[in-house]
């Protein structure tokens, strides 16, 4: 179920940053929807306003917060952003590793 819900929060973040690009995000073709790599439409400024804007929607929808990238994340030679698919996987990986964290203090 959370799967879905991020999946969905990631989409929106991605549309409403597309109305400030060139050129719109194409999310036709789904997961392997290019989007921080040399043939996406996202800048690293783009690509910021995004994580940010996904991380304020986790926090308001879930109740914590998560930090979902750091310098080390953005200069990944195999970027998680690379694509919709790829991000999806790390949002969802760092969620996962928060929520046993989260679990493990309680």
């Amino acid at each position: 179920m959370m799967n879905k819900e991020i999946l969905d929060l990631l989409i929106e973040a991605i549309e409403e940053q597309s109305l400030f690009l060139d050129e719109p995000v194409d999310l036709s073709k789904g997961s392997d929807t290019a989007l921080y790599t040399q043939d996406g439409q996202l800048d690293s400024l783009s690509l910021i306003t995004i994580i940010a804007d996904v991380e304020k929607q986790i926090s308001s929808q879930f109740g914590f917060k998560l930090k979902l990238a750091n310098e080390r994340d953005l200069g990944m030679e195999k970027s998680p952003f690379s694509t919709l698919g790829a991000m999806h996987a790390f949002i969802l990986d760092k969620l996962q590793a928060e929520l046993k964290v989260d679990a493990q203090v309680a």
